[in-house]
């Protein structure tokens, strides 16, 4: 049970320190809608996989976008 505490302690923090309110020059404020993009979906298990896709697919959904770099 204390591993299961510990966990949601570090979940609520992460996002706690995510949500707090601070400018920060690469996201736009809450406001604001973000900028418009699209990208080849490099995924190959996707349903998109080769397709491009853009958030505005994803209007009014639940969505996650992250951007991985691998050098």
């Amino acid at each position: 049970m204390s591993n299961v505490r510990r966990l949601a302690a570090a979940v609520l923090a992460t996002l706690l320190v995510g949500c707090a309110r601070h400018h920060d020059p690469v996201r736009p404020p809450a406001n604001q809608a973000a900028p418009d993009f699209s990208l080849v979906d490099q995924n190959p298990s996707s349903a998109t996989a080769g397709r491009v896709v853009s958030p505005r697919q994803y209007l009014g959904k639940v969505s996650a976008w992250y951007f991985g770099h691998a050098t």
